[in-house]
Formats: C-alpha cells, sequence, structure tokens
C-alpha cells in the first residue's frame, strides 16, 4: 500500500475546516497528525489525542536526536512539531496522513514528503469576498479583519507552490472536486485525446512529458471523430492502427486506447469519461488537452461536470496568448510542456511534415 500524506493549507476565512471535514467524514482512511507541543494540557486535552505533551527539555533533546517531521517555535518557549513516530504509525494502520497546518507549514511538509504528499492550497476566488466572509462571521473587530486580508494576500502568494489549487467560490462544487483528489484513488491515469491525424512530433514531445510525471499511467485516446470538427480523411481502424503502430516503434511506455471506438458517435468527451470511471472506480482520471482548446472549452457538451468532477492539464499552444487566465478561469493546471510549432492540419496540407520519419 501506497505511503500517502495529505496537505491543506488556506488563509483564514477560505473554508479549509470546512473542506477538511467533509473529507474526514467521507474517507474513513484519512488520520490527522497529532502533533507534539511544550505547552500544558487546557481544559479536557488527553496526551497522546489532541497533543503529546513534552516537557521543553525532552522536546529540544528529541529534536537533537532527529526525531522531527518538522517543527517550530510558535512563542517563547513554546514549541510545536511533529514527530517522524506519529507519521509511521499512521501509516502502520495503513492510513492517509492528514496535516491541516499554516501556509509556510504547508511549504515546509510538502519539500519534507517529496512525491509522498498532495499539497492543497484552498482559496475564497477573491480578498473582496474573503473580507465579506469574515465580516459575516461577526468574530473580529474590523482592524482584525484588515490584518486577516493582508496576511491572506501575502500568503496566495504561495498558492504555485502548491500541488493542487481549490478556489472555493461555490462550496459544494469546491467539496466535489475534493473528493475526486488523487490521493482518494489508488492510480493516476493522463488521458491523452485526440485524433491524431496523422501523429507528430508535437504529440510525441507531450507524450514524453507525460511519461516523467510519475502517473500510473498515460492512455491515448485515439477519437474516430470530433464533434467540433471535419470527418477524418483516413479510415478510422487505419488511422488507430497506424497510432499504435508508432507509439510502439518508438518504445514508448503509453496505452493506445480505442474506447470510442466502442461508444455512441458522435465521440464527447464527457461521455468517455464517464464510462472510463464507471469501469474503473479506483482511477484518478487526467484530461490532458492543448491550450488551443480551452477558448471554446465551455461549448463542449457538460463541461461544468468535466471542470468539477476531473483534474485537466493544459499543455501549450503556438498563437494562444491568454493561456494563464483561461487555465485559472477552468481550475486547470498550465503545464511546463515543450512548445511544439506543427498541427495535424498543416501535415495534411503538407505544408509540413511529422518530424517521425
Amino acid at each position: 500500500m501506497k505511503k500517502k500524506v495529505a496537505i491543506f493549507s488556506a488563509p483564514s476565512g477560505s473554508g479549509k475546516t470546512t473542506v477538511v471535514k467533509h473529507l474526514i467524514s467521507k474517507y474513513p482512511r484519512l488520520e490527522f497528525s497529532v502533533s507534539a507541543t511544550t505547552r500544558q494540557p487546557r481544559g479536557q486535552e488527553v496526551d497522546g489525542r489532541d497533543y503529546y505533551f513534552l516537557s521543553e527539555e525532552e522536546f529540544l533533546a528529541r529534536v537533537d536526536a532527529g526525531e522531527f517531521v518538522e517543527y517550530e517555535q510558535v512563542y517563547q518557549g513554546s514549541y510545536y512539531g511533529t514527530l517522524k513516530s506519529e507519521v509511521e504509525r499512521i501509516w502502520n494502520n495503513g492510513n492517509i496522513i492528514l496535516f491541516d497546518v499554516d501556509v509556510k507549514g504547508g511549504v515546509n511538509l510538502k519539500k519534507y514528503f517529496g512525491d509522498d504528499a498532495l499539497s492543497v492550497f484552498i482559496q475564497a476566488p477573491s480578498l473582496e469576498e474573503l473580507r465579506r466572509r469574515l465580516e459575516k462571521r461577526g468574530t473580529d473587530s474590523p482592524e482584525a479583519i484588515e490584518k486577516r486580508v493582508a496576511k491572506a494576500a501575502e500568503e496566495m502568494e504561495y498558492a504555485d507552490k502548491f500541488d493542487v489549487v481549490l478556489i472555493n467560490d461555490d462550496l459544494d462544487i469546491c467539496l466535489r472536486k475534493a473528493e475526486h483528489l488523487p490521493i482518494f484513488t489508488d492510480r493516476n491515469v493522463a488521458l491523452y485525446f485526440g485524433t491524431f491525424n496523422p501523429l507528430h512530433i508535437g504529440h510525441v514531445n507531450i507524450l514524453k512529458y507525460l511519461c516523467g510525471c510519475g502517473l500510473d499511467e498515460v492512455r491515448m485516446i485515439v477519437s474516430p471523430q470530433s464533434p467540433f470538427k471535419e470527418e477524418a480523411s483516413s479510415s478510422d481502424a487505419a488511422r488507430l492502427k497506424a497510432v499504435r503502430s508508432k507509439i510502439a516503434k518508438l518504445g514508448l511506455d503509453v496505452k493506445v486506447s480505442d474506447i470510442e471506438y466502442q461508444l455512441e458517435r458522435p465521440s464527447y468527451t464527457i461521455n468517455t469519461l464517464r464510462h472510463l470511471q464507471a469501469a474503473e472506480p479506483d482511477t484518478h482520471f487526467i484530461l490532458v488537452m492543448g491550450a488551443d482548446n480551452l477558448e471554446g472549452f465551455k461549448r463542449w457538451k457538460d463541461w461544468q461536470e468535466i471542470v468539477t468532477d476531473y483534474e485537466i492539464w493544459v499543455y501549450p499552444r503556438p498563437g494562444v496568448e491568454n493561456t494563464e487566465a483561461l487555465c485559472k478561469d477552468l481550475q486547470a493546471k498550465l503545464l511546463d510542456a515543450p512548445l511544439t510549432d506543427i498541427s495535424s492540419t498543416d501535415i495534411r496540407n503538407g505544408k509540413k511534415t511529422s518530424g517521425l520519419d
């Protein structure tokens, strides 16, 4: 069983606590990491359940012995930290470690755990909305609210250091997206859709990039026909055979799927995603597409469901200048993938060659 760590961070008022509580109720394998501290127990707090209460002398001795994942001195003589033994305890129980920490702590934990961890940054759609939520709480003075908003503005600068950013605009959608985070499934599979008519060096460069992303599988979904494009000139069967042959010759660790040849046509992406998810419920599917698809994405069938229930990765394409803004609007991840100025249309029109001969 994979060792997994879920790290949640957010500026105050972003809704992190609501999201974390929801996930704990849905996934019994999530288990909070119990921190160690040098402060005294409060109220009904119990050692080993709420905190591991240590003397300052014992705490620092364990620091010197290298027994902490991370620690910090919050106030003079007041230390907090995560014991390595606590991490091993949760993993030995077969559970996922859950950290609910401040933004800087989240960044440090991600550095420590690396690929074993998924770091999630939750934020309100804007500072103005964050201020409104804090005012609605009615628990802080206007001065305190302004301090929180100022701190949130600073913390939001760290968002790009996290694996996933969830914008909590609509709570129901945010919770659904949180439920579909890849850490809660057994396999992560990238789905690269296209007619690949013909397959060219640009496609191959993206595939090679995806193969280096630590995924469990990279899968090409060869489409018989796009609802937004003219019928492919070559026969569907011949094109599928050509793609499989070329991928095999290149020695790429990529699966070529004919699933859309088996489904009802025209081939809508959401129908394929639904079919695959029903067939492989323990798989986290990632939709991979070019930036040139972003401007027309909201014309796709049930595009809202795709955005809510699936992760989207976007690779850059020539001539798309507002890619970052479009990705942000769809909460998609922009890949640092190679930019190749070539298209299948250019090849079919005799303007360029595939680069694979």
